[in-house]
């Protein structure tokens, strides 16, 4: 099944009446459109998409315009949620700005629509020269706030062009961001204190893979991809098919899952080359003068030295793959020098076809030969650039260089060599001129190494580490001999410390997350280990865990060397805080957010010995009929004797003992036990006492129609010798009958007027809970999987095959079971969905099956989405056909219509 722009033959673009190119595929029992036919049309529609008007429909089923739902729910989904503000990450330096893209609301079928192509999971908007989700989420524009005055400082864009999200110089006075033209992406500095905007890259970028630009630890020059001198047009397809599609395996095993979306063709592959291949530069902001680095190559990824002389970059390789996406393709990452020339290899991963392809998320398997398992992990991993010159990279140290082994046993980590002994895990250090064997190292554990942060001065080695005794943290001073201090002692995972430190930006060594210690951006984005300016204390965020459900957020201060603690600041506890930074090194004054269940959020400047708060945002409640519903939590039991929670929203004037027609909106879960389930609920503790937030699909919206909005959890449970998806269809039979019997013993739901819904596995739940229960009158089935045969290497939580699990399988497969199909069925699909095993052809199958059995069905195609629809024209549609096939079969069920004149 090929995406948007893509027929069967692999054509991309083309001319199509606006007529056309606004249509929305609805079909009744009437008949069917097949998605390739879609696609097609689609194909033809090309650029034609733009933000086309949409209207009340005489027939909200029947259309085929895009229109919109009643005005009370329009309202809600078109709410201004952009003009309230969240200031979280100050600028770098003086940390004296806050830096934000300004929206305008949802992005219209001019952006989605775009004309782009899907290469195998790589979306490009090819006239942009950029990644298709930067086109698709731009901003309208850019606004800086300077916190201490007040004063909001507009960026200035230059006329045409939207904005990619900004990156802040090393020293928090210039701002660098993408702007983004129909037919171009240029490099756009921003001046912080006056908001003017000076074009620097001169020439077009290509923002395909690497998607923000790069500043150089001195500020004075950003690094970006640049298209290639000489670059030559597109390729253009064949016009007559130069052979037949060739898939040839041997005896390879490679299990996958069921991808969206794969490159098909040689025209595809020479797509990929052409639409990555950019020129590494580094272009100084001052002078505009541009210095290329090396020649030409299909850059993935790239990462600067502090010190501006090197430069980390990943290249895609050939060859490429018709059956793993372009993110499962070969890549070799080097170092290369100011000139362009590769001074070392750093990790190489070459495509693998056979067996379990190496990936990222794989890392015992990152370096093994073809049939042959390592069983340790000896690679370079969480590589990153040291502050004082060359690179560090955690690594399971030889076992013939680890004297301190110990036989038996691995630890916490796994790390055992064949032998059964233990490995000791280090931090290596690789200087210039990044000799094979010239890495030294830093520090060395028993322990597993799962984060490593310096201070700004790269003197210290902060290392988190996880043991038997759980995770904690050491400060390895590397000027006085590697002197290591714990500065938090071993403490289990999920529990105190860490619960609320805030989080860095990034990824990676030293740009993930920083556990109990507090960091910020450093020069180039990395996670900094904030250090008292007296170079002694350390500082940790977090909730006590003893008053979990009241928490009070508080500050510690803590001696590097002796571990001991001070509590600086903690909160009244009435209402959720949560420190986002500090804004100075000493912890003295910190940007926090504060709300609860009836205050809507809002940023503070706090001062933390006085607590006294500086409110920063006025930020208001921008859909107050759906805050000011009606919320209750009942639990329901099942007649086994398991129990599970339901959320109910009501209308606002709502009065007990009121049975309403409801919608439930579910997706379920696999969990081993009860008390499995019992324990995720306490993750939710902060949740519910946040502000309420309404994303544009929320269905409690279906208050303001005189609905109850259900929204059951809906556990799979194991049972003995029974893995949870071996009692999926019971299970869900038994969770919906008791949410329908506790709600109907208090009197809330008219048991006779109920529908069903969810999307991707909800939508696949729906389907099978309308296929096994008689409990619903309609349903609402969106992005799902109705075939589990489509998904044979394993699904959602299922790890076994379809040939270690057929009876599962088979049972789970709604599709098997389309003649029991009970109540109206509504579907909708995005013709580009990209997640994995909900390709559109389920839906275009089961609605042809129902057809066949004469069952109440619809299906709605949506052109240009993926999994989760965005355009603001989609979703409005999308209420207008689910409020009108509810108040039908749900709301007015068994209602006679009314033919009197």
């Amino acid at each position: 099944m090929r995406s948007l722009l893509t027929n069967v033959a692999g054509v991309r673009s083309g001319a199509l009446p606006l007529t056309l190119a606004r249509t929305v595929f609805a079909v009744s029992v009437s008949g069917l459109l097949t998605v390739p036919a879609l696609l097609r049309a689609q194909n033809r529609a090309g650029n034609a998409a733009t933000s086309s008007p949409t209207s009340r429909a005489a027939d909200p089923l029947t259309d085929e315009g895009y229109i919109t739902p009643p005005e009370a729910i329009a309202r809600l989904v078109t709410a201004l949620r952009e003009s309230n503000v969240a200031y979280t990450t100050p600028s770098p330096g003086g940390r004296k700005y806050f830096a934000r893209t300004v929206s305008d609301g949802l992005p219209t079928l001019k952006y989605v629509g775009k004309a782009h192509h899907n290469l195998g999971g790589l979306q490009i908007d090819q006239a942009g020269n950029r990644e298709r989700a930067l086109t698709m989420r731009s901003a309208a524009g850019l606004e800086l706030f300077e916190w201490e005055t007040g004063r909001k400082i507009a960026v200035a864009l230059p006329a045409g062009a939207r904005t990619a999200p900004p990156v802040w110089s090393p020293d928090g006075s210039k701002i660098a961001f993408f702007a983004l033209f129909d037919d171009a992406t240029q490099l756009y500095v921003a001046d912080a204190a006056t908001g003017k905007t000076t074009p620097v890259s001169g020439r077009n970028v290509l923002a395909t893979t690497v998607t923000a630009p790069v500043w150089s630890a001195d500020g004075q020059s950003v690094v970006v991809v640049l298209t290639p001198d000489g670059r030559g047009p597109e390729p253009k397809e064949p016009a007559l098919a130069t052979g037949p599609m060739v898939r040839m395996n041997e005896g390879g095993k490679l299990k996958t899952r069921t991808y969206a979306d794969l490159v098909m063709t040689p025209y595809e592959k020479d797509l990929v080359a052409y639409h990555i291949t950019g020129q590494l530069a580094l272009v100084n902001v001052k002078t505009r003068a541009v210095k290329k680095i090396g020649a030409p190559g299909m850059i993935r990824a790239l990462d600067p030295s502090p010190d501006g002389r090197y430069f980390r970059v990943t290249y895609l390789e050939k060859p490429f793959s018709y059956v793993l996406p372009v993110s499962s393709f070969g890549t070799r990452e080097v170092i290369v020098d100011g000139t362009g020339a590769i001074v070392r290899e750093i990790v190489h991963k070459p495509l693998r076809e056979a067996d379990d392809p190496v990936s990222p998320a794989d890392p015992m398997n990152a370096n093994r030969a073809q049939g042959d398992r390592v069983p340790v992990d000896t690679s370079k991993r969480n590589i990153a650039w040291h502050p004082r010159g060359g690179l560090i990279y955690a690594q399971v140290a030889p076992a013939n260089g680890n004297a301190n082994r110990s036989a038996g046993a691995a630890d916490a980590g796994g790390r055992s060599d064949s032998a059964g002994a233990r490995r000791q895990d280090r931090i290596m250090h690789w200087k210039a001129p990044f000799e094979a064997n010239g890495a030294t190292a830093l520090y060395q554990t028993a322990n597993r190494i799962t984060a490593a942060r310096f201070n700004d001065a790269g003197t210290i080695l902060f290392v988190t580490e996880t043991g038997t005794g759980g995770s904690f943290e050491q400060a390895i001073f590397l000027d006085e001999n590697n002197a290591k201090f714990t500065v938090i002692a071993p403490r289990p995972r999920g529990r105190g410390d860490s619960a609320a430190a805030p989080t860095p930006p990034g990824g990676g060594f030293g740009r993930g997350n920083a556990g109990a210690l507090v960091s910020r951006p450093g020069s180039k984005g990395d996670a900094v280990i904030v250090v008292s300016t007296d170079g002694k204390s350390v500082f940790t965020v977090g909730n006590p865990a003893d008053t979990a459900r009241s928490p009070k957020t508080y500050v510690e201060k803590i001696e590097i060397r002796t571990g001991n603690r001070t509590r600086i600041y903690e909160s009244a506890g009435d209402v959720l805080e949560t420190i986002s930074a500090p804004l100075d090194d000493d912890f003295t004054r910190a940007i926090v957010q504060r709300e609860s269940p009836t205050l809507v959020p809002q940023s503070f400047v706090l001062t933390l010995a006085s607590k006294e708060a500086k409110q920063l945002t006025n930020n208001v409640d921008v859909m107050p009929e759906i805050s000011k519903a009606v919320k209750k939590t009942v639990v329901a039991r099942r007649a086994d004797g398991y129990s599970f929670n339901v959320k109910v929203t009501l209308p606002a004037d709502y009065r007990d003992g009121t049975r309403l027609p409801a919608m439930f909106w579910f997706y379920p879960r696999e969990y081993d036990n009860q008390a499995a389930y019992d324990r995720s609920l306490t993750q939710s503790t902060a949740a519910d006492r946040r502000y309420p937030s309404f994303g544009p699909r929320s269905l409690q919206f279906l208050v303001t129609q005189g609905y109850a909005v259900v929204e059951p959890d809906a556990p799979i449970f194991a049972s003995e010798g029974q893995l949870p998806n071996d009692n999926y269809v019971v299970d869900l039979r038994n969770n919906l009958a008791a949410v329908i019997d506790a709600l109907d013993t208090l009197q809330i739901i008219d048991r006779q007027r109920l529908g069903l819904g969810g999307h991707s596995y909800g939508a696949f739940s729906t389907v099978n809970a309308m296929v096994h229960t008689p409990f619903f009158k309609a349903g609402i089935a969106g992005d799902g999987a109705y075939n589990r045969t489509l998904t044979p290497n394993g699904f959602q939580s299922e790890r076994r095959d379809l040939w270690q699990g057929r009876q599962t399988y088979l049972e789970m497969s709604p599709m098997l079971y389309a003649d029991r199909l009970n109540g109206a069925l509504l579907m909708y699909h995005s013709t580009e969905d990209q997640n994995v095993g909900t390709d559109p052809i389920n839906s275009t199958r089961l609605y042809h099956a129902l057809m066949g059995l004469g069952k109440t069905t619809s299906l709605y195609m949506y052109p240009y989405e993926d999994h989760g629809p965005i355009a603001r024209e989609t979703v409005l549609d999308q209420w207008a056909r689910w409020v009108a096939w509810l108040d039908k079969y749900v709301k007015n069920a068994g209602q006679k219509k009314n033919t009197a004149m």
